[in-house]
């Protein structure tokens, strides 16, 4: 919500009056003459003294005229309501405050500003407090506006502003980039000084226990419009505990602040509407922040960061927060040399899949010049698809990185001038830019549970440290390092610490449970992770080896000896239950019973996906006896040195099994007597009579095993390798899952709703065409400089502007658009991530209509070198394209991408969305839009 120029020394003069500035009423106000007022808008009257709960006053207009002596209290009754401005005059003192809350039971009371530059608004006055209330500003447009406005016109200190455990909601405020001044007058709780001297400032602030929702133009802003050349004298700021949602712009922020405390605070969904970063300080020293927990902070055209250490600070430490699924990052430094951050100290925090459109820590220059900041004991875990790099930019002074936490999935790199790192672990992929570390490790840290962490500071346990992990005891000492670690556990001043943001001991790792996905990507070593966090992690034996794969980096070959297979020392499905068994086969020979995958009875095994026979089979046993009944179906005869991809399924409610073969049904039959194997779960064998059988001479690639019986449909995801699936089903919650399980889940944003039914499915993403309205994925769903292939199922509201379905992110714009643009169907791919880059288009014949279920698909060969549109199977032309580019980005479903900033959000429904990283063939295609 800034960007700090140098052209913005010279004072605007005619600033609040431009910005609509609430001045206060001409009138004479009324001198208070009693100590508690109520007022009560259902048996109230301004014809009362208001001076007791029988005789309350009726409306605003008494409150706005009188004018307030210290200890008064102006008490309104709850589940009353109010529209318009309350104004009321008069300071408390020092202990003594002028208190604005609610009396009797129920709801609290409404204030509405009805659309007015602030519903509470206080000008040059200290000492009050302002709780229990619901305060909120709707207009039907935006404007400047705010939920609760402070303005200091002083050149002196107002004290005692405190605001507590109030709802603040729907404020419909405005910021834009080209007015050049800051949301102080515009937020959801707005402190404004004066830019007409540099001396007007705050002390005791305390914004405690509030909740803050769809507050534009952000939620809580401490500064002037001008925000800079202003000394830096506002002191005693907490801001503690408030929840933030939906927040157009930024969270937090605090201009002008000498030593304030951020913590404990809750913020999600926020920044879809305006730019602006999470938490954030600017021209203030000795800021922390601590203890606070952002998740899915997004920008128009600027920031999005969870934190941001801004223009002309020093001393802010950022410790102990919880930071996941922020697309542009975890922590920026601000600004330029001479201009930025300076002694900046960033501890145990952790943060998963931040990063993806930029990196964990990007805009490393905002170090600024001849000072110091240092990184250490944090945990980073970047997840697949989380491309993103881990830090950007060239600092202008040093920055060290000690004892970090590095757990990468994704391909990001990382920029490394003046940086120095030392004892710090890197594990997953390690690209050519990762740091040189006299003392790195780089073999598994052994996380409790790594990924999944949620909703909640304590979610983040699941980063805590295992028996045998490398980093413990691990670390460097850190002179001052804060003493305590994310979780409590002290930090020793003598002892060498543990490598990342935990410092206790060892602890146990989770309890597996039904459902797995083996990626089988690891490349090195022998341990094979389960990434759905159900804990069923396994070891390859002696004869198994890594190998080339089908997808992802990397595979597992199979010899058919008897050493060589993958064993997984958990039962991974219940098998007296419906589950589905499905994995990528690159056959070696087609002799004998080879299976893939399976588990372990005390007898035999429950199911075999195998090959029998010379085809493909699922084969089913009766109970865990050699005597018991065979079921089985069998599928093609297959070719040695092909990929297929095999699904078995069993359906408890049905009682059938099925077979597919590269998403194919090859046959279903009856089953039904179902029974719970109990031993561990295997790759590239089978039990029969007690012992090893069936051994697999074979590669194996990108194994799952689900806890219930996939749709054909899904089937057919898996079956042709879809990289993304979101089926948008879920009908409940905020998140949407792709079915592949090798992305993030997704979120919706905005107004986004469940829409109730869908194409395909139960359900479909309900989206109303407004600013921020969409889902997003912290991750690169398909790499965009390859071949790719993207569709979507629509029904549009309205055929008017551009509308995009599907796209990503890139740094400025989007690298293709599946939308609605001219009143057609088109596919639109750009040269290169810059908004003067080359559009190539293809668009359909025939206008589209509201109402009416579209399956709309997009195509780019990167051998052809060509993009093509298909609409509801039908080819609508191609043509050439030959500059693909890769976004290493989040993904989006609703909108695009242009200038950085969100646009062409959808009004319509979206359903069933695929994406490929291949071209597809006609019959495919035809396929995907049978529905």
């Amino acid at each position: 919500m800034r960007r700090w120029q140098r052209r913005l020394i010279a004072a605007t003069g005619s600033a609040a009056a431009a910005l609509g500035l609430v001045m206060l009423p001409a009138t004479a106000a009324h001198a208070a003459t009693c100590t508690t007022y109520y007022v009560s808008s259902g048996s109230g009257s301004d014809s009362n003294d208001g001076c007791t709960s029988s005789t309350p006053w009726k409306t605003l207009t008494n409150v706005n005229s009188t004018t307030f002596n210290p200890g008064d209290q102006i008490l309104f009754q709850a589940g009353g309501s109010w529209t318009g401005e309350l104004q009321p005059q008069g300071s408390g003192a020092s202990g003594n405050p002028i208190t604005i809350s609610k009396y009797g039971s129920g709801a609290a009371p409404i204030l509405n500003g009805g659309g007015a530059a602030a519903t509470i608004f206080l000008k040059d006055q200290q000492y009050w407090t302002i709780q229990n209330l619901e305060i909120t500003n709707p207009a039907s447009s935006a404007a400047v506006r705010s939920g609760v406005q402070l303005q200091n016109t002083t050149s002196g200190t107002l004290n005692g502003i405190h605001i507590v455990n109030n709802n603040i909601h729907d404020i419909k405020g405005l910021w834009t980039n080209a007015a050049g001044v800051q949301p102080s007058q515009s937020s959801g709780i707005a402190f404004d000084v004066t830019d007409n001297n540099t001396t007007s400032a705050w002390n005791d602030v305390l914004l405690q226990g509030n909740t803050l929702t769809h507050a534009d133009a952000g939620a809580i802003y401490i500064g002037s419009l001008l925000g800079l050349n202003h000394n830096i004298n506002t002191t005693n700021v907490v801001i503690d505990g408030n929840t933030i949602v939906d927040a157009g712009g930024n969270d937090i922020v605090c201009v002008f602040c000498a030593s304030p405390v951020i913590q404990n605070n809750v913020a999600f969904d926020n920044g879809y509407r305006y730019s602006g970063a999470g938490l954030w300080n600017g021209w203030t020293t000795n800021a922390v922040f601590q203890n606070n927990e952002v998740a899915r902070q997004y920008r128009q055209f600027v920031d999005g960061q969870a934190f941001d250490i801004d223009n002309n600070t020093s001393g802010t430490v950022i410790q102990y927060n919880w930071s996941h699924d922020n697309p542009n990052g975890f922590v920026e430094w601000c600004c330029n040399s001479g201009f930025a951050a300076k002694s900046t100290v960033i501890r145990y925090n952790i943060s998963q899949n931040d990063g993806a459109s930029n990196a964990v820590f990007p805009t490393m220059s905002g170090v600024d010049s001849n000072t110091t900041a240092q990184v250490y004991n944090n945990t980073i875990y970047m997840g697949e698809g989380d491309n993103g790099k881990v830090t950007d930019g060239t600092p202008n002074s040093p920055v060290t990185f000690s004892n970090n936490l590095i757990y990468k999935l994704g391909n990001g790199g990382y920029s490394t001038s003046r940086t120095t790192w030392s004892h710090n672990l890197f594990f997953g992929n390690h690209p050519s830019s990762e740091p040189a570390d006299s003392a790195k490790i780089t073999s598994d840290p052994l996380l409790v549970n790594p990924g999944m962490g949620g909703t909640g500071r304590a979610s983040a346990a699941v980063y805590k440290l295992r028996a045998g992990s490398p980093a413990l005891g691990a670390g460097v000492l850190v002179a001052g390092n804060g003493g305590q670690d994310y979780f409590g556990n002290a930090v020793s001043s003598s002892a060498a610490p543990n490598i990342g943001a935990y410092n206790g001991s060892a602890v146990s790792g989770p309890t597996a449970t039904p459902g797995a996905y083996w990626p089988l990507d690891e490349g090195t070593g022998t341990a094979t992770a389960d990434l759905t966090g159900d804990a069923n992690n396994g070891t390859l034996q002696a004869g198994a080896t890594w190998t080339t794969s089908k997808v992802g980096s990397g595979a597992v070959g199979l010899t058919g000896a008897s050493n060589s297979w993958a064993d997984i020392p958990t039962t991974a499905l219940d098998t007296s239950g419906s589950y589905t068994v499905s994995a990528w086969v690159k056959p070696n020979s087609l002799t004998g019973n080879q299976t893939y995958a399976s588990i372990d009875g005390n007898s035999i095994s429950p199911f075999y996906l195998q090959l029998s026979g010379g085809r493909f089979a699922f084969t089913t046993r009766s109970s865990d006896s050699t005597g018991s009944t065979a079921t089985q179906v069998l599928g093609l005869a297959p070719t040695t040195g092909t990929w297929y991809h095999l699904t078995g399924v069993y359906d408890n409610s049905a009682h059938t099994i099925a077979l597919y073969v590269n998403g194919t049904l090859q046959g279903s039959t009856a089953f039904s007597s179902p029974w719970k194997a109990t031993g561990h779960t295997t790759i590239g064998r089978a039990k029969w009579n007690g012992g090893n059988v069936d051994f697999a001479n074979a590669t194996v690639d990108d194994l799952r095993m689900i806890p219930r019986a996939v749709t054909a449909r899904e089937a057919y995801a898996l079956g042709t390798g879809a990289a993304g699936y979101y089926q948008l089903d879920e009908g409940t919650g905020q998140t949407i899952t792709n079915l592949m399980g090798n992305t993030d889940n997704g979120y919706k944003e905005g107004g986004a709703t469940w829409a109730g039914s869908g194409r395909i499915g139960a359900d479909a993403l309900g989206l109303d065409g407004t600013a921020g309205t969409m889902a997003v994925i912290p991750s690169s769903v398909i790499d965009t400089g390859q071949s790719y292939t993207v569709s979507a199922w629509v029904k549009l509201n309205s055929v008017g502007g551009n509308q995009t379905f599907a796209g990503m992110e890139g740094f400025s714009i989007s690298p293709f658009y599946l939308q609605l643009s001219g009143g057609r169907f088109t596919f639109v791919t750009r040269s290169s991530d810059s908004t003067s880059s080359t559009a190539t288009s293809v668009a359909a014949s025939s206008s589209a209509s509201t109402g009416t279920w579209y399956h709309v698909l997009g195509m780019y060969d990167n051998s052809a070198h060509t993009i093509a549109l298909y609409v509801n199977g039908t080819l609508q032309g191609s043509t050439s394209f030959s500059s693909p580019w890769t976004a290493r980005s989040a993904t989006l479903i609703g909108a695009g991408t242009w200038d950085r900033s969100p646009v062409d959000f959808t009004n319509g429904q979206i359903d069933d969305v695929h994406f490929y990283n291949r071209v597809l063939t006609t019959s495919e295609i035809q396929t995907l839009a049978a529905g």
